[in-house]
Formats: C-alpha cells, sequence, structure tokens
C-alpha cells in the first residue's frame, strides 16, 4: 500500500482484514509528510491479527517508487496492490488467488472494480470499468497490440491487479519504464504491458473492489484539465513501439479469450464491442441501482418525515420473521443489517430468527430465535405467530434485504391501514452477481395472482388478526402457505381489503417456483367460489392457466362494423364463420352506407351462412360508435362481441377462452390478444394513461414473448381493452347504457365503455388465450376523443391499478422504470409545495434559472418534487400532482399546445420562465438561425398559459413590458455547493507570464469579436487562456485552449485554469442589455480579478474594471492590472467577497426564488 491520503485509509485497512484469504501480510510505505497516516496504521496493526509493516519513505517517492519500495519489503508470493482511498471486497484477495491457481500461466489477474464517489455512493460504469462480465483469460501479447493503438485501462487500476512477487522485484523502481522514458499517467498501463510480454491475463467478472473517485487524486487534475495526461498516453504507446513489442500484423481489435474454467477453447474477441457490450450493460445495471439510491431523505426532509409521523394514528407494531433460505446459508447477517441500517427511528419492528442459524453477535438489531422445521413450515409458522403480540406481520428469507425507502413509506401506510386486511409493496429481484430486476407490481389483480402467483403472492404484511382469524397458516399447502392465506383472505374479506405499496421494500433472490403446490391452492379457492369443475394447468414455468369449467353455453352476437374495403370484411367474416368452435353465435354485419359492390356481397352471406349472419342498417354517416349501439339493440345473444372488420380468427377455441372469463359474475369486460401479421403483438390489454402507443401495452413486442412479469402469458385485469375484440355481458352493456356517442362518436368509447364498468365494480379482464389477427394503424387516437378522456378519466388514468407509479408512460408498450424523482414522495402529508420543474435544457441557462434554483430550494426543505427535462403528458403531470410547474422558454408548437392543455387540465400554478430577449439575437449568435422569426408571438402564445412570467432581469422585465399581468425577476445566483471551496490555482513556474483568459460557448462569437484584436496585441505579454471556444483565427495567439466540459465540473475547472485576470466583453446590442451579470458572478467566484464592457448587465456594485468596448481602453485596463499585481490580486479578492456574500443562492435570495415559482 503506497500511502499519502489519510481520509479513506481507515476504511481501507479495515478491507483488508475482512479477507477471507490466510496467510496475509500488509505493508504500508508511507508518502505523506504528516503523522496521520502513521497513527492509522499503527493503531490497526496492534488487532490486525496478522503482520503488519509500516515504513516512512525517507523522501517523497511517489507513487511508482513508493509501490517499488513497499515490493522490496514485502515476503508474499503474491503482491496484492491497494492504494489507501480505495477498499477490496471480502473476497477479493481469495477470488485472485483463486484465479492464479485455475491459470497458473496468468502473469497478472484483476478483478471488475465498482467505481465510487467520495461518500461511498456507487458511480456508473465508465467504458474502462464495466468488462467483463464472465471469467476470461486474454492472451498477453494480444492485450499489448490492443493497449497500444488503443491506451484505454480496461484491466483496472492497481487496486484491481494481483501479480507475482519476483518479476516485480525484478523491475525495481523502474515499474512504469519503457525504453528508457518514465510513463506517467498511466504508469499502470507500462507495468501491465512489461508483464503481458509474458503470459495472459485473468480477468474477474465479479465487482469485487471499489475504486474512490475523488478530487484528492493526482488524477483530478486530469478530470479538471482535459488532454493533460496526453505526453503520457503518448510515452507509453511510443515505447511498445520503440521496444519492438508491438507486431502491427493484425487487427489489433481482436483479442484471443478463453473462459477461465477452460470450459471452451481460446477464441478471437472483439474487444471494442466487448467493451462498448459491457459499459451499455453496465450502465443498465447502474441505473437501477441509481434509481433505488436517489430514493432517500435529505437532511432537510428528516425532520419534516419526524414530524408528519407524529400527526398520525399511533405507529402499529411489525413482526418481521426471517426464514431459513438454503440459497443463502450465511444471509441472515445481510437482512439483520439491512434492517438496522434503514429502519426509522419512529418504527416498532420486532424481530425473530427462525432455525438454527447463529444470530450474530454484533448485531445492531436485536432478535429472537425461533423454531423452524423445513417439512412443516405452516406449522412452523403458526407456533412462531403465536402469543407474538405483534399488529402486522412480514415473512422473508435470510438474504433478502431491506430498502431504506421501502421503510420509510410502509410506515405511514401502517399508520393509515385502516380496515385493510394485507398489504404488500414492490421489491428487487437479484441474482448471484448481483445484478437486479425491478418488480413493480400492479395494485391488487385477482386474475394476476392466480395466473403468477410466484411474482404477486410473496412478501405480504398480514395483519396478525386477520392471520389468527383466518385460521392461520394451513399445513395442507405446504409451499403455497403464503398463496393459500391470501385467496382465503379473498374469500373472508373481498379484494378490497387489499393494499399496495408501490415502492420497493425488499430485494431478494426470485421466488421458487411451487407449481403443484400453488396449483392446488387455486383449485380449493376456485372451488370454494363455486366453481366446482375448474381446472388449473401450467401457462410456463411458475404460470397457470383456469379453466372455470362453466356448464352453460350462452349465445353471442358478434358485430362487425362493415368499412369501405370486402377484402378485409370477408377474411373476418370467413374466419369467425370457418374457426370458431363454439356452437351458439350469431354475426352481425353492420352497414354505415358501405359502397354497392360492398352492400351487395353482405346480403350474399346471410343464405350461404345457414341463419347465423345478420345485416344491420344503422344508416350512411353514422358514427361508430351509435352503430354498435344501434347493432346491439337487435342483437340476440346474452353477450356481445365487437370485433374490427380487419381482425381474423386464428384459433377455433378464441370464443371459449373469452367466456371462460366472460361468464364469471365479477367480470365485465373481456379482451383478446391480437397480433400482426409479422408476429407481433398488436393489442395486450389497455394502459389509458400510456399515451406513447394509445395505451396497448407491449405492442410491439414478438408474440411468444413472456413480457413483463410474465404479463403476457396470463390472464389479467386491466382497465380497458380495446373494441377490436371486445366481449361484454348483454345486461351489463344496457346497464352502462352502452358507448358514449355523443362524448366518443369515433375513438375512446371502448376506453370510456371499459371505465365505466370499472366504476361499476365489474372487472376488465384480459386473456392470452383468445388470439386474434388484427393490424392496428399508427395513428394517434385524434385529440377531441383524447380530451374528452381527459376531462371524464383523468384522475383514473393517471392513476391505473393495473400500471405502477413508478413505470414510464411515455415509452410505446410501457413497463421501462421511470425517472426516480418522479415517483419519489417520501413526506406523509405533503407538507412542502411539490414543484415539477422543466428546464429546457441541462446546461447554460437550463441549469442556472431552473435545475440550480430547484435543487438549492430542495435541498434547504423549502420545495419537494422534481426536476424533469422530458416534457410531460398531461396524465403524467396529473400523477405527479404538482403545485406549481415551471417551464422554461417553451416557443415550439408542442410546446404551445402542451401548455394549452396544462392550463385546461391541470390546477397546477403555471411558470412561464425566461432568461433571454429571444426576439433580436445578435447576428452573430449561433442560435439565430434555429430561432423561429415569429418567437415573439410565440412567447405571448405560451404566456397566454401561464399564471407567472418570471424573467432572469429588469432590462427583460421592461423589453417584455405588457406580455403578462404577473411579470416578476428572479436574479440569477450561484450554488454555494458548486462555488466555494474551489481549488487553489496550481503552483506558477518562476518568470511565466502572466494568464488572462476568457470563457464562453458558440452563442458568444459575437462577444469576443470585440476583443480579438486586443488578443493579437497582447500574445506576446500574456499567456491568453481560452475556456469553451477558440475561433481558428485566434488559435496561433493563444497558449491554452480547453474545450468546454460537463456543467458540473465547470466551476472546479474555471477555478483550476489558475487566470490572474478574465475578460467578459459583450456587444452593444438589445440582446446583451437584457442579459445578467452571470460571467461576472463566475470568475468573481474564483477570485479572478475581471475586466468587462461598461454595459447595463455589469454595472452595478460588483468590483470590476469597466470599459468601452474600444481597443484602446481593453488593452490599457489589461496593462493597468498587469502592471499592479497587488492591486489586481486584491481587485480579485474584493469580487469573491462580494460575490460570495450578496449573490449566492442561500438565505434571502433562495426565498425569493421560492416566491417566484410559488402562488402568493
Amino acid at each position: 500500500m503506497p500511502a499519502y491520503k489519510s481520509t479513506w485509509l481507515a476504511q481501507a485497512l479495515e478491507s483488508v482484514r475482512r479477507q477471507t484469504h490466510r496467510p496475509l501480510e500488509l505493508v504500508v510505505c508511507d508518502d505523506s509528510r504528516d503523522g496521520r497516516v502513521q497513527a492509522l496504521v499503527e493503531a490497526f496493526a496492534a488487532t490486525a491479527g496478522f503482520p503488519v509493516h509500516y515504513s516512512r519513505n525517507p523522501a517523497r517517492l511517489w507513487e511508482t517508487r513508493s509501490t517499488a519500495r513497499a515490493i522490496a519489503l514485502a515476503s508474499g508470493e503474491y503482491i496484492k496492490f491497494l492504494h489507501d482511498d480505495d477498499v477490496l471486497h471480502d473476497g477479493c484477495i481469495a477470488a485472485l488467488v483463486d484465479a492464479f491457481a485455475r491459470a497458473p500461466e496468468a502473469v497478472l489477474a484483476t478483478a471488475r472494480r465498482r467505481l465510487v464517489d467520495e461518500t461511498g455512493a456507487q458511480l456508473p460504469d465508465t467504458p474502462a470499468s464495466a468488462f467483463p462480465r464472465r471469467d476470461l483469460l486474454l492472451d498477453g501479447h494480444d492485450l499489448v497490440d490492443f493497449l497500444a493503438d488503443r491506451t484505454l485501462n480496461f484491466l483496472g487500476e492497481p487496486s484491481a491487479v494481483m501479480c507475482r512477487r519476483a518479476p516485480l522485484l525484478a523491475m525495481g523502481d523502474d515499474l512504469p519504464v519503457l525504453d528508457g522514458v518514465r510513463v506517467t499517467w498511466v504508469a499502470d498501463l507500462a507495468l501491465y504491458a512489461k508483464l503481458l510480454r509474458h503470459g495472459p491475463a485473468a480477468m474477474l467478472g465479479a465487482a469485487l473492489v471499489d475504486f474512490r473517485v475523488s478530487r484528492q487524486q493526482f488524477s483530478q487534475i486530469g478530470r479538471d484539465r482535459p488532454g493533460v495526461g496526453n505526453p503520457g498516453h503518448e510515452a507509453f504507446r511510443n515505447g511498445i513501439r520503440a521496444l519492438g513489442w508491438y507486431r502491427g500484423d493484425r487487427d489489433t481489435r481482436l483479442v484471443a479469450a478463453a473462459p477461465l474454467d477452460r470450459s471452451a477453447p481460446a477464441a478471437p474477441l472483439d474487444l471494442v464491442q466487448a467493451l462498448e457490450d459491457a459499459h451499455a450493460t453496465g450502465l443498465a445495471h447502474w441505473h437501477k441501482h441509481d434509481w433505488q439510491a436517489q430514493r432517500r431523505l435529505t437532511a432537510a426532509q428528516r425532520p419534516l418525515f419526524g414530524a408528519q409521523l407524529a400527526q398520525l394514528p399511533a405507529m402499529p407494531s411489525l413482526g418481521v420473521l426471517v426464514v431459513p433460505d438454503a440459497r443463502a446459508p450465511a444471509g441472515l447477517d445481510a437482512t439483520l443489517s439491512s434492517l438496522a441500517a434503514n429502519a426509522p427511528s419512529q418504527a416498532r419492528i420486532e424481530l425473530r430468527v427462525a432455525g438454527d442459524a447463529a444470530l450474530p453477535a454484533d448485531a445492531a438489531i436485536s432478535a429472537q430465535p425461533v423454531p423452524w422445521n423445513a417439512d412443516a413450515t405452516a406449522a412452523s409458522l403458526n407456533d412462531a405467530l403465536a402469543g407474538w403480540d405483534v399488529d402486522w406481520l412480514l415473512l422473508v428469507e435470510a438474504g433478502t434485504t431491506f430498502t431504506g425507502s421501502g421503510l420509510l413509506r410502509l410506515l405511514p401506510e401502517l399508520a393509515l391501514a385502516g380496515d385493510l386486511q394485507a398489504l404488500y409493496a414492490d421489491e428487487w429481484y437479484r441474482d448471484d452477481d448481483g445484478n437486479i430486476a425491478p418488480v413493480v407490481r400492479p395494485d391488487f389483480n385477482l386474475d394476476l395472482l392466480l395466473g403468477n402467483p410466484s411474482a404477486m403472492a410473496g412478501h405480504w404484511i398480514f395483519r396478525r388478526q386477520a392471520v389468527l382469524d383466518a385460521g392461520g397458516f394451513d399445513p395442507a399447502h405446504e409451499g403455497a402457505v403464503e398463496l393459500d392465506l391470501i385467496l382465503r383472505l379473498v374469500l373472508q374479506h373481498g379484494i378490497s381489503s387489499f393494499g399496495h405499496l408501490p415502492e420497493p421494500l425488499l430485494a431478494g433472490a426470485p421466488p421458487r417456483l411451487a407449481e403443484a403446490a400453488q396449483r392446488a391452492a387455486i383449485a380449493r379457492h376456485l372451488h370454494e367460489r363455486g366453481y366446482a369443475a375448474a381446472t388449473v394447468a401450467s401457462a410456463g414455468p411458475g404460470l397457470h392457466r383456469i379453466d372455470y369449467g362453466h356448464e352453460a353455453q350462452p349465445p353471442v352476437s358478434i358485430i362487425v362494423l362493415a368499412g369501405d374495403a370486402l377484402a378485409p370484411l370477408e377474411r373476418c367474416v370467413l374466419s369467425v364463420l370457418e374457426h370458431t368452435a363454439w356452437p351458439h353465435y350469431e354475426l352481425l354485419l353492420v352497414d354505415r352506407g358501405a359502397p354497392p359492390a360492398l352492400r351487395q356481397w353482405m346480403d350474399q352471406v346471410p343464405p350461404l351462412a345457414g341463419g347465423r349472419v345478420r345485416v344491420v342498417d344503422a344508416g350512411a354517416g353514422t358514427s361508430p360508435a351509435a352503430a354498435r349501439n344501434l347493432a346491439a339493440q337487435s342483437a340476440a345473444g346474452g353477450f356481445v362481441l365487437f370485433l374490427d372488420a380487419d381482425a381474423a380468427v386464428l384459433d377455433a377455441q378464441w370464443l371459449h377462452a373469452l367466456l371462460n372469463h366472460g361468464q364469471r359474475p365479477e367480470v365485465g369486460i373481456v379482451g383478446a390478444k391480437t397480433v400482426s401479421a409479422d408476429g407481433t403483438i398488436t393489442h395486450a390489454g389497455l394502459v389509458p394513461g400510456l399515451h406513447a402507443g394509445d395505451g396497448r401495452v407491449f405492442a410491439g413486442r414478438p408474440m411468444d414473448a413472456g413480457g413483463y412479469m410474465g404479463r403476457l402469458q396470463v390472464a389479467q385485469d386491466y382497465a380497458a381493452v380495446s373494441a377490436s375484440c371486445l366481449l361484454v355481458g348483454r345486461e351489463v352493456f344496457d346497464a352502462l347504457g352502452g358507448f358514449d356517442a355523443d362524448a366518443f362518436p369515433d375513438h375512446g368509447g371502448d376506453v370510456d365503455l371499459c371505465l365505466r364498468a370499472g366504476a361499476a365494480g365489474r372487472l376488465t379482464v384480459w386473456t392470452p388465450d383468445a388470439l386474434l389477427l388484427h393490424v392496428v394503424e399508427d395513428t394517434p387516437v385524434d385529440a377531441s376523443a383524447r380530451d374528452a378522456l381527459h376531462q371524464r378519466w383523468l384522475p383514473a388514468m393517471a392513476r391505473d391499478p393495473a400500471y405502477n407509479p413508478n413505470l414510464r408512460l411515455d415509452v410505446p408498450g410501457g413497463f421501462e422504470l421511470d425517472e426516480s424523482a418522479l415517483s419519489w414522495h417520501p413526506l406523509p402529508g405533503r407538507p412542502l409545495p411539490r414543484v415539477l420543474a422543466q428546464p429546457s435544457d441541462g446546461h447554460g441557462s437550463g441549469h442556472y434559472r431552473v435545475l440550480q434554483p430547484f435543487a438549492a430550494l430542495h435541498a434547504a426543505g423549502m420545495v419537494e418534487g422534481a426536476a424533469s427535462a422530458r416534457a410531460l403528458d398531461i396524465v403524467e403531470v396529473e400523477r405527479f400532482a404538482p403545485d406549481a410547474i415551471v417551464m422554461q422558454r417553451r416557443v415550439g408548437d408542442a410546446d404551445i399546445a402542451r401548455m394549452s392543455r396544462l392550463q385546461r387540465f391541470s390546477p397546477a400554478f403555471k411558470v412561464y420562465e425566461l432568461d433571454d430577449w429571444l426576439p433580436d439575437l445578435p447576428s452573430r449568435n449561433l442560435h439565430r438561425r434555429h430561432m423561429p422569426r415569429d418567437v415573439a408571438a410565440r412567447l405571448r402564445r405560451g404566456l397566454a398559459h401561464a399564471d407567472r412570467f418570471v424573467v432572469s432581469t429588469p432590462a427583460l422585465a421592461d423589453a417584455c413590458r405588457g406580455w403578462h399581468a404577473d411579470t416578476r425577476v428572479a436574479e440569477n445566483r450561484l450554488d454555494p455547493r458548486a462555488w466555494t471551496g474551489l481549488p487553489a490555482p496550481p503552483a506558477r513556474k518562476p518568470g511565466a507570464k502572466p494568464r488572462v483568459g476568457w470563457a464562453g460557448g458558440i452563442s458568444h462569437d459575437g462577444d469576443l469579436a470585440l476583443v480579438a484584436d486586443v488578443v493579437r496585441t497582447l500574445a506576446g505579454e500574456v499567456d491568453w487562456v481560452f475556456f469553451g471556444l477558440c475561433p481558428e483565427r485566434l488559435r496561433p495567439y493563444v497558449a491554452e485552449f480547453h474545450p468546454g466540459v460537463p456543467i458540473g465540473q465547470y466551476p472546479r475547472v474555471l477555478a483550476a485554469l489558475g487566470l490572474d485576470l478574465a475578460l467578459a466583453p459583450l456587444e452593444d446590442h438589445p440582446f446583451n442589455t437584457c442579459k445578467s451579470n452571470l460571467r461576472l458572478l463566475e470568475y468573481g467566484a474564483c477570485g479572478v480579478p475581471v475586466v468587462c464592457s461598461d454595459l447595463e448587465p455589469y454595472r452595478g456594485e460588483l468590483p470590476a474594471t469597466r470599459v468601452r468596448n474600444r481597443h484602446r481602453d481593453w488593452v490599457e485596463a489589461i496593462r493597468m492590472h498587469l502592471a499592479d499585481r497587488p492591486a489586481s490580486v486584491a481587485a480579485g479578492k474584493a469580487l469573491r467577497e462580494a460575490v460570495h456574500r450578496d449573490w449566492m443562492l442561500q438565505g434571502a435570495a433562495l426565498d425569493a426564488w421560492r416566491r417566484a415559482w410559488l402562488p402568493d
């Protein structure tokens, strides 16, 4: 361990103590200049239990020489590097030693590393850190060729690597030396290349190291100053070639790779593609972890949460019973630790542990052991429950962990449970590699529970008294005791007695598939409901198909609206007549003014169909909804089935499948599965709020796909199904008044009918067992129908019980996790205003005017809510339920139309935000060409739908005078979290020229042109430093150019430039007159003195040197600063003090932003 930082050293040392491999020794070479490293190491050595050798370097050796010295002092056969800010996972060393045992020819072994930040929070994988996902052995010579062309360290930083000591010892102090040159920035690759010439690399797919990314690292200079490491990379590539190690006669993308277990021979691997694929996979996994990691209380929310919880009824007690799981024999500690770490202080949790597993001596939460018989789980559960004085009961398996967000949201749910007898939450399924998959469930869905109990019936939280009243867990249903209990509670209390917490509460292994036990429990339930002839068959692993065994075969009237084309109608009619096994049906063809040839064909069909077919005249011009109602009035069947003319029957049992559910008394409407000719799904139920694809879930997926949670394979309840094939009982249809032909003459009537049926207490069921062919045109529902649905059903569409608020509504087919913040509302009772902040971009004005103020208000506990760049649909807005919506710079047709709909359907307070005078951009502003010519009219149209207009400066408010009755000014400020504690500039070399800089982007070329001649004039006197933009015409005069960086890095990179003076030129133009003093604030926060244009944005009390936009004035002002360096430094300090005192986003300034965004 070459140590020089003490910040995270204790964590690094403890990770060594937790290693399962023995024997080991720890050698620390201390490169620091104080005694903190020594004190930590000596304290650790006293209790380590293995040899710890500490040595202070006689002089500063830096990383590689300090490492070489530690190697010389070591005695082990293997060297495991560890830097002082990284952390080894418990089995890291053992796994790497095992890798050498499995591949003795390997010259180095490396594990995938997990990137973490300064707090230990996981960061997303980079292209260098995600590979591999499985254990591999990679050819050493091929790797050297690859790295010589692509200097990317995917092998891992030293903390991820283990080597044999002997070859390292032979290198002495020259670990990173290639061809006599000491390689910097990629010194680790230089060492690896020297080893790889002699053998392969063993790479482990498991992440066994936490590699910390912090500002204390030397490598932070490379992040702050892009390109600074290029010479080191070049030295590495040149050294490989100079030594003759680069073969150059092959495609270096291809590297010979074999499984480490030798289960297959080595084969060429396209390593570039493999790195890209691994990165994509890694990002997908990280997004899920990050989604969960975002769901925590802020420091400001914690007291609010406690205060709100105190206002609720008395907190009930929760009994958690941990049962053994053979898949996680050592998992008990993880379960207990997660509960102890995440349980809020207000929780009343009692813990019992079943079985003979030893309770951890240092467990942070107390637990009572209870007996367990794996062959008699129901009896064991009943014994554990007896005499346990708790209000609620939850069963979890050892190894399953609790989430903090789930426990937070569970407490108010239990306190407000009312008459609920049980509830369940969402969860994560976790595989052996730590990858997680979300299981976000619908609200209680009886048919989905019966069809896929494995996904729906686990980890329920039962009211203890309800369990006792039901007779406890039934020993007759071993393997499905929870499912059986739930189904008995259904019969005793009804489906309204169950609650759903749409928040992941647990993370654990997927459930075992006890199919036979599940089928037995389901069959008993069905028989008790009166379905004596019901049978339960397999629909796939863990999935079930129910035949309710109805004896009756009621007549069905199939209603088909004839269009204008003969071919699809003919196919539809023939498919029904030829492929329908149901004995009692009639087919009604509805004529709404068909062409003569089509009508002639329709008249010819009834005589040929044996009395099954009738023609109904609805009259030309009759709407589809009215025509369906008219046909239903003349229908003879007890059930009516509406079928599109361009649909075709594929399976003879289709009506059997529909009526299997349609004859159930609780069911009102049944829909079918339809597919297109190319085998993709066109209908599998409707989520009406899913505005992408008009609500059609899973649309476009392959017809044999399983679907999210197996939902394409089993019957389930949906809010609506499509009229392309819709079965409804005649009595139900009549009671509902049929389709609402006035509100929905053409489209949307099917959704409305189903929602009215649901409001009347009837289920709408979709079944995959009725399969039809149906092509759906990719045309959206017309605006009038959509508005009518929103007018009548917006709350129901936003809170669809068949969907989940954690899932997106804007992706075709649905069932993808939404942005975490859009569904994370942890404070019960809404004590804070909820704000939806919608920036126009994620940088520049979007950052300063929307994202930054929102983040500051949120962190201060002044608002809750979310910032999202996605333009949310009205259903998404209703689901989010904001008190205020901030919309920035919306001038597109779609934006204005959306704002109109928000005004109509959302009660939220609407704020229109603008920070630039868009009607008159300077001629050299690159955004000018993209700005609509009628932008002023567009702005006013958008403002007509807003409650308030917020601008950045008084000058901009004056320019927009008369545009809105409530116009407010919210001045730009800097976020103290980003603009304080900035790094000191690097030490200056003696005799170096003064560093004079300018920062700007592509929209500032006109401003920069004002000082172009100044740059040329002073090029011999100063080092010009440009950041963000540097036109080619000025490149010869600029000493340093730094390209733009992400906005989050901008403050530190700007400070790291080490400027002695900064320029802020502004072109004299109405656009600039309306701008703010933001650039002056940014320079000032870094303590850099400023020479700026003497224009309105830069006038005021901030200390700066203001000049007229004349060449002579600029040159004189710059030389004045350079001539009196102490005075210039003092001016920079004065500006910094003023900015930090008066222009930070805190205190009264932050409250002013809150007032600007919220109603008075």
